[in-house]
This record gives C-alpha cells, sequence and structure tokens, in this order.
C-alpha cells in the first residue's frame, strides 16, 4: 500500500474530526471518490477537486504520494 495526503477545506474538516490534513494509506489504481467515501466525505457535496496541485475529478486514480485536496461547494455575496 502506498499513501496519500488529504486536504480538507471547509466544512469537509468535520469529516476528520476538525483536521485539515489526513494520510491514507492507498491501493494503487484506488480513486478520489474512494478515499473520500472511506472518510466519510460527502462526494455529492465535493465541487473542487486537485491533485497535486493540479485540477482533477472524483475518477482520478491515485497510486501513492500524491497531494490531495478538496472543497466543498461555498456560498457567498
Amino acid at each position: 500500500m502506498a499513501r496519500v495526503s488529504i486536504h480538507l477545506y471547509a466544512s469537509f474538516r468535520a469529516c476528520a474530526g476538525g483536521a485539515s490534513e489526513v494520510e491514507l494509506d492507498v491501493e494503487p489504481g484506488e480513486t478520489v471518490q474512494q478515499v473520500l467515501e472511506r472518510l466519510g466525505v460527502p462526494v455529492e457535496q465535493t465541487r473542487i477537486v486537485f491533485v497535486d496541485n493540479r485540477a482533477a475529478d472524483l475518477g482520478q486514480p491515485l497510486s501513492g504520494g500524491e497531494r490531495v485536496g478538496v472543497f466543498p461547494a461555498i456560498g457567498g455575496g
């Protein structure tokens, strides 16, 4: 198994007990969505995903060593 670093922003931090970063072991080929589901992040509320500082989507496969950033929809005016 390999490890990835998941950075959770805004309301998603509650899924990690308030932590902004979580490191997880992943199987090669496991997708961002699968990892988020394991963390309990509501993927239907996910609006922005970055993998290694590049725009990605929930279907992005991971191989280990990546830094994943996940943002929910954020309202404002």
